[in-house]
């Protein structure tokens, strides 16, 4: 039974040596014993996927959707047999029988319960976003170091042999001199609609548990997954498909650091609803090697059609253009020469289950081996491609309307940003949304110090590095 605060469950273990989280063995047989948090989505094929890789062992899975859980241990048991279930995180880390976490809840829970995590001596397997906000990425990356622990972020194309080769070529100078790389996520999503009154949280669920960190203010009608479309919670479209492409366009520019200049355009249009994120959006960032233009778009390419937009025949992935070629894909792509001819294919794929399965693997190899070098996505690697999300969704917000003409004068110096700002003005028009009358967010010109990872006089941004946190779930301050 839970009896102690994670606070006091650490000032326990802090005055025992011998409590030591490294010093601890591994299970039985020298499996590695694993516990899912939050299993209606994402986490569900870690629960089944985890299984699959030999000395691995799922003990249990946690959500605080006690109808999602009774849901998930029935589908495990049928194929796995029986499986602990625990309604609280907390319970999860106090549990000596627990060597590894994988956190699958929503983006708001990733930063307290990886660090959380760390302190208990579990190693950890954290999901895309990997922070809600950039200072948690810090505090993550300080109790992984201090406490030795393992912790892979869930961005699994960094465990794709074949784009390794390909990128490390890119920077050896295959496509000479890159322009530009310009970044896509372009699907078709409907609108959330609006509550029509009070709103309650599911009866299934604890609802303080599942806010944690967050709020407990509830706007949204559909309880799990819209969440990802409000600030308190998620950082939409962008800190949700965002870090895995914009992890490919990073590592195409060998990004090794963030850049220093940020600037977004965009809004939330033709849906009417109460959800706070854009839903097109458009950030340029400035990297020293090419610029990345990154959009974003959840609508149809016209009103009434059940399509989405492309670029280039892909409607998300990079295109990387170079003064010898471009680069056309995702986890598989074609290189083109500069007369348009295909010249090279990288067509093998990120394997099972979108990747995931490499990189699990990957993490299990690290978790036995004890090195972080092991490690394709560690938290800095993984903070990094998640930061860009941050700075683009800082920019948005801290942002001013604007006429779309005033918006066309502020882009034109840049080729990239002013194309795909008229692309996301056709569409929207295309839509019957009425851009003549209407504004668009024209976002704060951010300027960063990539070594402190603090914006140069600018409080307001500086105050989006952090967020307001819900006593007892705090990230604390010294982990």
């Amino acid at each position: 039974m839970y009896r102690l605060s994670r606070r006091h469950f650490l000032s326990a273990a802090a005055g025992c040596s011998l409590l030591a989280p490294w010093s601890r063995v591994l299970g039985a047989n020298n499996d590695i014993r694993v516990v899912v948090l939050g299993v209606n989505n994402i986490g569900r094929t870690h629960m089944l996927g985890f299984p699959q890789i030999p000395g691995v062992r799922v003990t249990g899975i946690c959500d605080p959707d006690s109808a999602v859980l009774g849901k998930r241990a029935e589908e495990f048991s049928k194929i796995h047999g029986p499986v602990k279930t625990y309604s609280d995180l907390r319970h999860v880390f106090d549990d000596p029988d627990v060597d590894v976490v994988v956190v699958g809840t929503p983006n708001h829970w990733h930063g307290l319960a990886t660090v959380w995590g760390c302190q208990a001596g579990k190693d950890v397997y954290v999901e895309k976003p990997c922070s809600h906000n950039i200072w948690e990425a810090g505090q993550m990356h300080k109790a992984a170091t201090k406490y030795n622990r393992i912790v892979q972020v869930g961005i699994q194309r960094r465990s794709n042999p074949e784009l390794k080769e390909f990128f490390q070529q890119v920077h050896e100078g295959l496509l000479g001199e890159l322009k530009v790389v310009r970044a896509f996520y372009l699907s078709r999503r409907n609108s959330i609609g609006r509550p029509s009154g009070p709103l309650k949280p599911p009866a299934t669920v604890n609802h303080d548990l599942w806010s944690g960190p967050a709020s407990t203010e509830l706007k949204r009608v559909k309880y799990h997954y819209d969440w990802h479309w409000f600030w308190n919670t998620g950082n939409g479209e962008l800190g949700n498909n965002g870090p895995h492409i914009l992890d490919l366009a990073r590592w195409a520019v060998n990004g090794t650091q963030l850049p220093e200049k940020t600037l977004s355009i965009g809004g939330r249009y033709a849906w009417d609803d109460n959800g706070e994120t854009p839903n097109s959006h458009i950030i340029r960032y400035e990297f020293d090697a090419a610029p990345v233009v990154f959009e974003i778009s959840d609508l149809p390419t016209a009103k009434g059609k059940k399509d989405r937009r492309s670029y280039e025949g892909i409607n998300y992935g990079i295109v990387v253009e170079g003064e010898k070629g471009k680069f056309v894909g995702f986890d598989k792509g074609k290189l083109y020469d500069p007369d348009g001819k295909v010249i090279r294919e990288l067509n093998k794929g990120s394997g099972p289950d979108g990747g995931r399965q490499h990189h699990r693997e990957n993490f299990i190899k690290a978790v036995r081996s004890r090195k972080t070098s092991d490690l394709n996505c560690p938290v800095h690697d993984g903070h990094l491609s998640t930061a860009l999300c941050h700075l683009g969704n800082i920019s948005h917000r801290l942002g001013e309307p604007v006429s779309f003409e005033q918006m066309k004068e502020q882009v034109k110096e840049s080729a990239p940003l002013r194309e795909a700002a008229a692309r996301m003005t056709r569409q929207l028009s295309a839509n019957d949304v009425p851009v003549e009358t209407m504004t668009v967010q024209l976002g704060s010109r951010l300027t960063l110090d990539p070594k402190s990872e603090k914006f140069i006089n600018d409080p307001a941004a500086n105050a989006l590095l952090k967020r307001e946190y819900r006593a007892p779930y705090i990230v604390p301050e010294q982990v």
